[in-house]
């Protein structure tokens, strides 16, 4: 299987890759890029089956993402 991913959703993966599960916010401190941009990468990568977002209970505004296990 393979993927056209962009260089942003690369950054990302590599940064899940190191943290685990982490919130956009931390991806985007790791990463080095802007949390929108993040955001933009996570929604190709959540497209593509490779990343799952989760809810945390105590508060399901905030959300936390991470790799899928294939």
């Amino acid at each position: 299987m393979e993927f056209a991913l962009p260089r942003s959703a690369l950054k990302v993966l590599t940064a899940l890759e190191k943290l685990g599960p982490a919130s956009s916010k931390e991806l985007s401190e790791k990463a080095g890029m802007s949390e929108r941009t993040v955001r933009y990468a996570l929604g190709i990568l959540k497209e593509k089956g490779i990343v799952e977002e989760l809810y945390l209970l105590g508060d399901t505004r905030r959300r936390t993402y991470r790799l899928r296990v294939m």
